[in-house]
């Protein structure tokens, strides 16, 4: 159910601020199955977002607040513990390969999580070939989540990133609207070994 507070833009069309986005990760060597026991936890409250990458190992966040232009990345696998202080101008070097993303958009359909979804593909300079089922009836305000997608009009539910023999596979399984506690987003202030943007990229 759709909270009130959700923006309606059109017929059936809503506005994606506020709520979780949970993917299923699949990573594939050869098109077999070698890793699927990961999963994304997107969260978004305004111009707030949260990233978590999730992994028997460990896990991987990314905190941003667009409005204040900073937020941070975490690691935490067994005793390790890093926090990587980031700027907007960080995000804006490290995903810069995705802002002149052109796409080709396919006759291919498919349902996810009740919402139809269009196909979309891309390439990126390095050889990497982008594949992304999107659906316009869900979009979101805030361009920091889903930032690898460009100018898609619609938000991605489910998208394969190939390069070689190598695909990593994000699939939708859960989608949110309820509020997430603004907490959630908070970067911490102790507990963490931190290391600078330069530095601490290479751990990322």
């Amino acid at each position: 159910d759709v909270c009130s507070s959700d923006l309606v833009m059109g017929y059936g069309q809503k506005i994606f601020s506020e709520g979780t986005i949970i993917y299923q990760v699949a990573t594939l060597l050869d098109s077999q199955v070698v890793n699927a026991q990961v999963k994304s936890v997107q969260q978004i409250k305004g111009s707030h977002t949260k990233v978590d990458l999730v992994s028997s190992v460990g896990k991987t966040s990314t905190i941003f607040n667009s409005r204040e232009g900073e937020g941070a990345i975490l690691q935490e696998y067994g005793a390790q513990k890093i926090m990587i202080p980031v700027t907007k101008e960080n995000l804006q070097s490290r995903n810069q390969k995705y802002e002149q993303l052109v796409y080709e958009f396919q006759k291919d359909t498919k349902m996810i999580l009740s919402y139809a979804c269009t196909k979309a593909v891309a390439s990126l300079p390095d050889g990497t070939q982008l594949e992304v089922y999107f659906s316009k009836d869900l979009v979101t305000d805030n361009t920091d989540i889903g930032f690898q997608f460009g100018k898609l009009p619609g938000l991605a539910l489910e998208f394969t990133s190939r390069k070689g023999n190598r695909a990593i596979t994000y699939s939708a399984i859960s989608i949110l609207f309820e509020p997430v506690p603004i907490q959630q987003f908070d970067v911490p202030t102790a507990g963490y070994r931190i290391l600078n943007y330069e530095i601490g990229r290479a751990h990322v």
